[in-house]
């Protein structure tokens, strides 16, 4: 039985490297495609439910809105569908909010041909595939939270709070991008060098901000510098 596969992803590039997987493995079909959320939406209202895909492949940050009405939507309309975030974005709280939206597995960006093929099988399965980083982020909050009733409360530190040299607090493209910006490289620049659009590295650079408690490059820079995080000078 063929499985039918919906992805949604703005990067072009990506999106045609996903898709070339999905078309030549044997057992899947790729059966919609879109780079914003409100043409997955519009294509998944007119869905017959006979041409439902069995699985969806969504990233969260697309130029119109948050892959997470993505995923609600998909579920609202057909709940027994599988959802996997495949995403650059691997902090905590985009993970966690996926996951309260009803996604069942989360990827990063990178992963091999092979491995992508492996993790859909293993969904369809009924299992929950994970990056390793992600995986390792949800055990820790679970840790967290049934360390808690045990010990007195105490709020969760702030960003700055991080020990320095603790680069891993950053994904891998995080640093990437932010040693490039630290090297004076434009927006548009650093897109062309780690071949991703220029909308994901704007994802990217909010990101960097939020964790470093800064608002500016410039603050982020000297921020990571303070910290040990760049390889730059």
């Amino acid at each position: 039985m063929t499985q039918r596969i919906g992805l949604v992803e703005d990067d072009e590039r990506v999106r045609h490297a996903l898709a070339r997987v999905i078309s030549r493995a044997p057992g899947f079909s790729l059966w919609f495609e879109s780079g914003t959320v409100a043409g997955a939406l519009d294509w998944m209202r007119s869905c017959q439910p006979v041409h439902w895909p069995e699985v969806w492949l969504v990233d969260l940050g697309l130029p119109d809105g948050s892959g997470l009405e993505v995923i609600r939507e998909a579920l609202r309309l057909h709940p027994g569908s599988h959802v996997m975030v495949v995403s650059v974005f691997g902090d905590e709280e985009k993970v966690l909010d996926s996951i309260a939206a009803g996604a069942s597995g989360y990827l990063l960006k990178g992963e091999r041909d092979e491995d992508l093929l492996l993790h859909l099988h293993d969904l369809l399965r009924g299992g929950s595939p994970m990056s390793p980083m992600i995986a390792r982020q949800v055990l820790n909050r679970m840790r967290a939270l049934s360390e808690r009733p045990s010990r007195e409360r105490r709020p969760d530190p702030p960003p700055a709070a991080v020990e320095d040299g603790d680069a891993a607090y950053l994904t891998r493209r995080e640093r990437d991008t932010l040693e490039l910006i630290a090297r004076g490289y434009s927006y548009d620049e650093v897109a062309e060098e780690l071949s991703m659009s220029a909308n994901t590295v704007r994802h990217h650079i909010r990101s960097i901000y939020a964790k470093l408690g800064v608002h500016s490059k410039v603050e982020a820079v000297n921020e990571a510098r303070r910290r040990r995080w760049l390889a730059v000078e």
